[in-house]
């Protein structure tokens, strides 16, 4: 049981290795897509995936957001930057 756990440990911290905070512009919901700062075309909706707990709403569009890149050339997108 306990390597079972360690092992889906593993799995999920693996695409977390070498992450670094970012930060862009929200340019829609619907496909969602995200520009970054540094970054001259928007991410498209299969390089993002999204915390649940993000609660996007059509009245962020527009505002910063906080992602983190993965090693797996994904991005885990966090939410809206207050």
């Amino acid at each position: 049981m306990y390597s079972v756990i360690a092992r889906l440990r593993r799995e999920a911290q693996s695409g977390l290795v070498d992450t670094q905070g970012e930060f862009g512009e929200l340019l829609s919901l619907a496909p969602l897509a995200v520009k970054l700062d540094e970054d001259p075309a928007p991410l498209e909706a299969y390089e993002l995936a999204v915390l649940r707990s993000a609660q996007l709403r059509q009245e962020d569009v527009g505002r910063k957001v906080a992602l983190v890149r993965c090693s797996n050339d994904q991005y885990l997108l966090l939410g809206v930057v207050e």
